[in-house]
C-alpha cells in the first residue's frame, strides 16, 4: 500500500511539474492577427436647433439682417462641399412675387462652404437687401421661404 502511495505522489509530482511548466510557458505565448477594415465615403449634414430665421417686416428699401443665425453640423469622412437653394415647391409667396428678385436680395454668409474629413459647424448669417425697384416685385403678404443646405463630398 505504501508503494502505491509514493508511486501516486511521484505521478501527481510530476503531473504538478509538468502542469506548472505548460503553464509557464503558455504565459510567455504570443500570437497576433491582423483586424482590417475599410471606412467608405459618407456624409452627414444636421441643423441644430430650430434653423428658423425672421426678417421681420420689409418695409421699404435698406438691409434687413436675419433675427438669429443657423448653426449646421457636417459630419464627413472625407473632403465636402456645401450650397444651398430656396425650394420654390415648398415654400409660400404671394401671387405675382419674383423668385428671381428674392434670390438676389436674400444673401447667405456660411462660415464655410467646404472642409476636410471631421465633424464641422458652419453658422450661416441672413440678411436681405432690398432696393426701391425691387419692392415693385414684391406684392403685400406673407413670405415664408424654404431654404435647403446640401452636403456634398468631394
Amino acid at each position: 500500500m505504501r508503494m502505491f502511495k509514493a508511486v501516486g505522489m511521484a505521478m501527481l509530482v510530476a503531473g504538478l511539474t509538468l502542469g506548472l511548466a505548460v503553464a509557464a510557458s503558455a504565459a510567455s505565448s504570443s500570437a497576433t492577427v491582423n483586424a482590417s477594415f475599410q471606412i467608405p465615403s459618407w456624409i452627414a449634414l444636421t441643423v441644430v436647433g430650430d434653423g428658423d430665421v425672421g426678417f421681420g417686416e420689409i418695409a421699404g428699401a435698406g438691409g434687413y439682417v436675419g433675427n438669429d443665425d443657423t448653426e449646421l453640423r457636417v459630419l464627413s469622412t472625407t473632403s465636402w462641399s456645401l450650397s444651398s437653394a430656396i425650394l420654390w415647391g415648398a415654400s409660400t409667396v404671394p401671387t405675382g412675387a419674383s423668385q428671381s428678385i428674392i434670390e438676389s436680395v436674400l444673401s447667405l454668409s456660411m462660415s464655410a462652404d467646404s472642409g476636410t474629413w471631421g465633424l464641422h459647424s458652419v453658422v450661416v448669417d441672413y440678411e436681405m437687401n432690398v432696393e426701391e425697384g425691387d419692392l415693385a416685385e414684391l406684392p403685400v403678404g406673407d413670405y415664408n421661404l424654404v431654404i435647403q443646405y446640401t452636403a456634398t463630398t468631394d
